[in-house]
């Protein structure tokens, strides 16, 4: 409610007419009249008598709130939303600026209307942008003061943003030094900005390490969904996932080898012995092709550690240790064709 409602509210709750307001305060039933229709607003020292006749805090007076509750900020945001591409730009840009002038402790709310503004801006020209481009920045940087971690880290994110489509690169790099050393988007963010300054070697390289990460991450989950899906013998799920991790294998350049252990570890699971020797045998055949992905074009501005010599070696026997005395391949153990492939690889 504006201070105009308040008043009006207050003073027919204490079933006082214009009049007498105004003969208390020493002022005319006019002056009274405008302050009720927003035609002007009370002078400075007045605030406090009004507040004492009308029983009120000055807080409440002035419409001072601390906090918003998630219902009256969500009916702000509708608000603008509804507005926001439907009346011009200065229309809206007032509307806001009257809210957060209304509001400015509501950090939440200063950053989603700063974001909704920041991306209406995106369809203007240049030069109608950048009338506006000064509120917009300094919005952004007065969140990166809150002592909330969240709200701080999405007003980095949105600088990083608005500097970023107007190409001022290296103000968008300072805006990282809010993120996380391990935030993941963090080095796609550096990227970007080493793309935008002509540093393409290092887009190239900070690009390739996040792809490199991500596959890392992807061919986790699979695995633990697979192990999951094992556990609970739903077989069907099971090798639905082992197929699109081998997928995911042959996507980023793993080899063979990584193509098939999932399936290895499907087999073993299901007790097929057959299929199971079956993919030991490719795995130990295609053991030297773990480190494939080092030779891809999809990691060549990445730098790996060489592959030493006998590591083939040194995986067949590793892993055929494992078969020997893990209890789940217990199974395979009891077959006659299992002394053959021990005999076959522990020759090398």
């Amino acid at each position: 409610m504006q201070i105009n409602e308040i008043i009006r509210k207050y003073r027919k709750e204490k079933n006082l007419t214009q009049e007498e307001m105004a003969n208390r305060l020493g002022v005319t039933a006019p002056a009274v009249n405008k302050w009720e229709s927003g035609a002007s607003m009370p002078d400075i020292a007045l605030l406090a008598p009004i507040a004492r006749l009308l029983g009120i805090t000055l807080d409440e007076l002035l419409s001072y709130n601390e906090n918003l509750t998630e219902i009256e900020k969500a009916n702000i945001i509708q608000e603008i939303f509804g507005i926001l591409n439907t009346e011009k730009p200065d229309v809206v840009y007032q509307k806001i600026v009257d809210i957060v002038r209304e509001y400015p402790n509501a950090g939440s709310l200063i950053l989603n209307l700063t974001t909704m503004f920041n991306t209406r801006t995106f369809i203007m020209t240049g030069k109608e942008r950048g009338k506006y481009d000064k509120w917009i920045q300094s919005s952004y940087e007065n969140l990166l003061l809150t002592s909330d971690e969240k709200i701080k880290l999405q007003a980095a994110d949105g600088l990083y943003s608005f500097h970023i489509t107007r190409g001022n690169f290296e103000d968008a790099k300072e805006c990282l030094e809010y993120y996380p050393e391990n935030d993941p988007d963090r080095k796609r963010k550096l990227a970007t900005i080493y793309s935008g300054t002509g540093k393409y070697e290092e887009a190239y390289k900070a690009l390739e390490e996040e792809l490199f990460s991500k596959y890392q991450a992807l061919t986790v989950l699979l695995h633990e969904i697979t192990m999951v899906a094992c556990k609970t013998e739903n077989y069907d799920k099971a090798k639905a996932i082992v197929e699109k991790e081998s997928a995911l294998e042959d996507l980023f350049d793993m080899g063979e080898y990584h193509k098939n252990a999932g399936r290895l570890t499907l087999a073993v699971a299901m007790k097929d012995s057959k299929k199971a020797l079956e993919l030991m045998e490719l795995l130990f055949t295609n053991a030297g092709s773990m480190m494939d992905y080092t030779k891809s074009s999809l990691y060549e501005h990445m730098t790996f550690n060489g592959v030493a010599p006998g590591v083939s070696d040194m995986i067949i026997s590793t892993l055929l240790k494992h078969y020997c005395e893990d209890d789940d391949y217990e199974f395979i153990r009891k077959t006659p064709e299992w002394e053959t492939f021990k005999k076959k690889w522990e020759k090398g």
